[in-house]
C-alpha cells in the first residue's frame, strides 16, 4: 500500500506557494518498489522506501509538528533511530 501523508500548512517552506497541495503521495511500484513509514517516540515520521533484497531507505522525514495524518502501511520490522 502506497503511503499518504497530510501537512500543516506552516510546514511548507516560505518560497513555496501556499495555495498548493498540502498532501504527499508516496506512490508504490508493485513489484519494484513500496513504501512503509514508521514513527520515532519524538512523534516525527519516516517514510521508509522499500525494495526486496535491499536496505530501507529514508525517501522523506517530517516533524512532529509538520504532519497532521498518515494512512498506509506501518513498517513491519524494527526500527533503527
Amino acid at each position: 500500500m502506497s503511503v499518504y501523508v497530510k501537512l500543516v500548512r506552516e510546514a511548507l517552506a516560505p518560497a513555496e506557494p501556499s495555495g498548493g497541495p498540502l498532501d504527499m503521495q508516496y506512490e508504490d511500484r508493485p513489484g519494484t518498489v513500496t513504501y512503509e513509514y514508521d514513527l520515532h517516540p519524538s512523534g516525527a515520521l519516516r517514510i521508509l522506501r522499500v525494495s526486496e533484497n535491499a536496505p530501507h531507505v529514508v525517501e522523506g522525514f517530517f516533524g512532529p509538528g509538520a504532519w497532521l495524518q498518515v494512512a498506509g502501511t506501518y513498517l513491519r520490522s524494527g526500527s533503527a533511530y
